[in-house]
């Protein structure tokens, strides 16, 4: 988790690090994440209560859409340039 005095760092060229926000485009697959968008620049919506996590299943061979397992289990296909808490 995070700690005091911890930076936090948001954008494409973040550190894969607890904390940093990323687009999943740029994470690779297996990563943890929660606060989740569902649709690019909408402030997470997938994943925001305590103890909820994603997971990123794989990416598409052009790089457009990511594909997460949702923490009910489901697969869900969302744009690669949506952002996630890691």
């Amino acid at each position: 988790g995070l700690h005091t005095g911890q930076f936090v760092y948001c954008g494409s060229k973040a550190q894969l690090a607890v904390g940093n926000v990323m687009p999943l485009g740029k994470m690779p697959e297996g990563t943890v994440i929660s606060m989740v968008e569902e649709k690019a620049s909408d402030r997470g919506r997938l994943a925001r209560a305590s103890g909820c996590n994603c997971m990123i299943v794989g990416h598409s061979d052009d790089g457009k859409k990511s594909r997460i397992r949702l923490p009910s289990g489901s697969r869900k296909t969302v744009p690669s340039t949506c952002r996630a808490v890691i």
